[in-house]
């Protein structure tokens, strides 16, 4: 036996010992880490990657490359003055992205030297968004999106380098296991930073522009497809009962569907509202409740009959000053229910499509903006409802209507819009990450260009301007603050549990 192959085979025990330990003392992952970087090296030794055009990067990522795709490329790329315009639009989309991102780190970072990181007790694997690692991310859904976003991102890049005269090599993919970390377009380098510095800048914002575009496009047809559904059981709901109030007492349970108030149908939690407004403190009314879904799946009707309370008294029971009171516009004598959270019966789609939602009832401007915002708003609700996109109890008061939903059925919308909503989720993520200004990432690489640029420009006007003195001060800056972020996000990650 050789010493290479003894000191390959000594690497390989002291990696399965380490991961296994760490499998126990963490996770699981990790012993499924270190026998995939064992395999890596086996078949790199063996010469099976390069038979396969496939190179180890890092120890533990395969990187495999392809020249399929390009004759679709070469079709898709022909408008290139179509696609330069799209360039140019990607820039500025992309420009206002990294300000908006470069601003809430610095917010971020300021804020944790200010006020320190407060303690979390949120697991560390919840800082991994690798599907199936972490618990708030589900494994299919989130894996087929993430193929499809990064595809896309890489196309982006590729038709950008096409339009502007740049060969693109080959496509590829980078794999650790069966999940994919990432993908990339391999244009000619001498020809990619030989480039006009502008058409170079396009081809890097074009990939997470894609991403956001591509976001914003399928969160719209999320909202079509959300015209074909109705409450089940239209009335109003509360996922929360507050203890001791007049509806615990009565025994309403959350998510239990209020049909009528005193005999008046309500559908929405505005009309629930007006029809207290009418009542004061002390005040005895019925009313009519859908519970919950037994064994079977069905509900029964039954009424209850509560006795109101005074929400002033309530909230002065909660510590609130008179003033705080008053700023809520609440008297003495108001009623009050004790329920929290009221909403329809379409809520868990509402909150999806925001002002997509046929009950949206805004002014057009904030319409507008909220029209921007509102991709970006969903990211959390898989956080919120334990990895799904909506409640479980708010996907059974749904059902379908119109043509496509009908020839569909519930289950089967559902699982649509599911999988809409996890290629919105990961485009959002891929595109706004690659913007995070630090290299490797396309946001660096625009940093870097953009610096470039400004900085050739306060040379021209300096005293002894040279064209050579600005690269070497922009290539500094670039790294050192590379290396800034990187151990910035770090610690913004992981100081929480020190």
């Amino acid at each position: 036996m050789s010493d290479e192959r003894r000191a390959r085979d000594r690497r390989s025990v002291i990696l399965l010992f380490l991961s296994f330990f760490l499998a126990v003392q963490l996770h699981w992952g990790f012993a499924v880490l270190g026998l995939w970087i064992i395999l890596l090296g086996q078949l790199e030794h063996r010469g099976v990657l390069d038979r396969w055009g496939a190179t180890r990067v890092l120890g533990a990522i395969l990187m495999i490359r392809t020249r399929r795709g390009q004759r679709a490329l070469e079709r898709l790329a022909r408008p290139r003055r179509m696609w330069r315009w799209f360039g140019e639009l990607s820039l500025w989309t992309c420009g206002a992205a990294m300000f908006v991102i470069i601003l809430l780190l610095v917010l971020s970072i300021a804020s944790a030297l200010i006020f320190g990181v407060p303690k979390s007790d949120i697991p560390p694997s919840q800082l991994i968004l690798i599907p199936g690692v972490n618990p708030i991310i589900p494994f299919w859904w989130p894996v087929l999106a993430i193929i499809g976003a990064l595809v896309i991102h890489e196309y982006g890049h590729a038709l950008q380098a096409r339009a502007h005269g740049m060969r693109v090599r080959a496509f590829g993919l980078l794999m650790l296991g069966p999940l994919p970390l990432g993908a990339f377009a391999e244009p000619e380098g001498k020809e990619l930073f030989e480039a006009p510095r502008r058409e170079r800048m396009r081809m890097f914002a074009a990939g997470p522009a894609v991403n956001i575009y591509a976001a914003l496009f399928t969160w719209l047809l999320i909202g079509a497809l959300a015209t074909q559904f109705a409450a089940t059981d239209p009335g109003v709901h509360a996922p929360a009962i507050i203890e001791g109030a007049p509806a615990d007492e009565a025994g309403l349970e959350p998510w239990e569907i209020i049909t009528h108030f005193n005999g008046t149908a309500v559908t929405n939690p505005e009309e629930l509202s007006a029809e207290l407004a009418e009542h004061f403190a002390g005040d005895n009314v019925s009313l009519m409740v859908l519970s919950n879904p037994d064994s079977n799946g069905d509900r029964s009707l039954r009424m209850i009959n509560v006795t109101l309370a005074d929400r002033h008294e309530y909230y002065l029971e909660q510590n609130l000053s008179e003033a705080d009171i008053d700023s809520y516009g609440i008297e003495k004598g108001d009623a009050f229910l004790g329920v929290s959270g009221m909403a329809g019966g379409t809520a868990g789609l509402d909150r999806i499509t925001g002002p997509l939602a046929s009950n949206y009832d805004q002014p057009w401007y904030i319409d507008g903006l909220a029209m921007l915002i509102q991709p970006i708003r969903i990211i959390s609700a898989p956080i919120e409802h334990e990895g799904q996109i909506m409640d479980v109890h708010e996907q059974e008061y749904l059902e379908t209507e119109g043509w496509l939903g009908d020839a569909l059925g519930p289950e089967v919308m559902l699982a649509l819009i599911t999988g809409l909503f996890w290629f919105v989720w990961m485009n959002l993520g891929l595109g706004f990450a690659n913007l995070i200004p630090m290299i490797p990432f396309d946001g660096g690489h625009l940093m870097k260009d953009g610096l470039q640029s400004t900085g050739e420009l306060i040379n021209r006007f300096s005293k002894n301007p040279h064209p050579l003195k600005v690269e070497p001060v922009v290539r500094r800056i670039s790294s050192l603050s590379s290396l800034f972020l990187l151990i910035a996000l770090m610690l913004l990650m992981f100081a929480q549990y020190l």
